[in-house]
């Protein structure tokens, strides 16, 4: 197998304050070719940035949802039902939102948290004009995004090989809420 040059890319992993690091570091080299330094890139739909927050994948996402949002609106225009609507909500937007949930839900910030959840309150919105956010979820039973995800994880872990695992030692937040380690403490 040969690894194409003009496909790769390189991602520095780094939690420094600036970017002065660049410089010290040499560029890898394929074939006589540079590979692309990238500040953030997408792997297997998951934005991966160099200092290993979601920001950025957090904004494509929502993004993507909001696109298919706008068909939400079309077919309320053509008179759907709010069942059918929500139906369509669950089936094509959600998903997007939803995605490779486990990997980031652990270490999402409320902030963009937050930023997710603005997509499922604009469906429902246009879904069930009139009423607020706190009373729709009830009336269809849609747990909010953040109790979704919790759920989702919880899930994922449990089905795995019931193994008891040693508990790695957590001196930060950020390792202690990262994916393995948080599913190790909170799901064995």
């Amino acid at each position: 197998m040969k690894i194409n040059s003009e496909k790769s890319k390189e991602i520095i992993i780094s939690f420094a304050q600036d970017g002065n690091f660049r410089s010290t570091i040499p560029n890898i080299k394929i074939d006589g070719r540079d590979i692309a330094q990238v500040c953030h890139a997408k792997l297997l739909g998951v934005t991966i940035s160099q200092d290993l927050t979601w920001n950025k994948h957090v904004d494509n996402i929502v993004k993507k949802a909001g696109k298919r949002l706008y068909m939400l609106y079309q077919l309320k225009r053509a008179d759907i039902t709010q069942k059918d609507l929500v139906s369509v909500y669950v089936s094509v937007v959600r998903p997007v939102i939803e995605y490779a949930c486990p990997v980031r839900h652990t270490n999402l910030p409320q902030h963009l948290s937050d930023n997710i959840e603005v997509i499922q309150k604009r469906a429902l919105k246009c879904i069930f004009p009139g009423l607020g956010y706190s009373e729709i979820p009830r009336r269809v039973i849609l747990d909010t995004l953040n109790v979704r995800r919790d759920s989702i994880c919880q899930k994922y872990y449990n089905i795995r090989q019931q193994n008891v695992y040693p508990l790695p030692v957590t001196r930060t937040n950020r390792f202690r809420n990262s994916f393995i380690p948080w599913a190790l403490y909170n799901c064995q």
